[in-house]
């Protein structure tokens, strides 16, 4: 008596499940790249912004160097302060009347006020850093321009500067505050 053995003619559940079960592992892997891709562009481009952005003050200062003191502000948070008078844009101001209206500008700057979203209940300012602060010091001609926000993810404290820091705005301990400083010197007129 001969055994006749039948001919495989399908794939097996196992083989399904096992297959199933490596492509989703791939797919998983994929995702978690994206995403981390994607947290890791945002963070580019916001310390790309802020680098601008001191870059901007800090050109507007050696612009008014007679008005080099009236620079020394913290500004950024949760409310835009209102535009200062006169418009500098418009009309003719003095050294000091351009240095507020360079803070106003570059408050606005910080918080986002070039893009604005209209959700039907209110405007949202989405260009700008995520909970951005701008700190400007002046000692003898040197000035500091320190900018901060808040980065995606906990990062060991920036020294630095003290700018931003104990707020409650940057995590837990300030460990998701991010900080970009510059100093330099202008020649005070």
């Amino acid at each position: 008596m001969s055994v006749v053995r039948k001919a495989q003619a399908g794939i097996g559940m196992i083989e399904v499940l096992v297959a199933m079960l490596i492509v989703s592992v791939g797919a998983a892997g994929l995702l978690s790249t994206q995403i981390s891709g994607k947290r890791i562009g945002y963070d580019a481009l916001q310390r790309s912004s802020a680098t601008a952005l001191m870059r901007d003050i800090v050109e507007r200062m050696r612009t008014n160097p007679t008005a080099l003191a009236s620079y020394v502000a913290t500004v950024g948070g949760t409310t835009i302060s209102s535009e200062p008078s006169p418009n500098c844009v418009t009309a003719s101001c003095s050294p000091v009347q351009m240095a507020a209206h360079d803070l106003w500008e570059w408050e606005r700057a910080l918080d986002g006020a070039s893009e604005i979203i209209d959700d039907g209940g209110g405007e949202t300012l989405v260009g700008g850093l995520v909970i951005p602060r701008g700190c400007i010091t002046h000692l003898n001609g040197v000035v500091t321009v320190a900018v901060v926000w808040k980065g995606y993810q906990a990062s060991s404290n920036p020294t630095v500067s003290s700018c931003g820091e104990g707020l409650g705005l940057y995590g837990n301990g300030d460990d998701q505050r991010q900080l970009i400083a510059i100093t330099t010197f202008i020649q005070d007129v």
